[in-house]
């Protein structure tokens, strides 16, 4: 029978590297989301300075969650 080698510290630095990736993007983009929702109602409540302070807190979450998407595609294309 043939032996496969397998780096079991390569793995499990995959491991708990994607673990943490999908918890931090599933976070920040939560907190995008919480963050438009707020806006939303701050603005019909007529609150402007917490409509900005919220809205703000969306586009900054929908920015990092979106170039994180980009840093991994560019991860997984890159050769070699």
């Amino acid at each position: 029978m043939i032996r496969a080698a397998i780096d079991t510290n390569a793995l499990l630095k995959m491991v708990y590297s994607s673990i943490l990736a999908s918890v931090t993007i599933a976070v920040v983009f939560a907190t995008a989301i919480l963050g438009a929702i707020r806006a939303s109602e701050m603005r019909r409540a007529h609150r402007s300075v917490a409509t900005v302070a919220y809205a703000t807190v969306a586009v900054v979450g929908v920015l990092f969650a979106a170039s994180v998407v980009v840093y991994a595609l560019v991860l997984i294309t890159r050769k070699g």
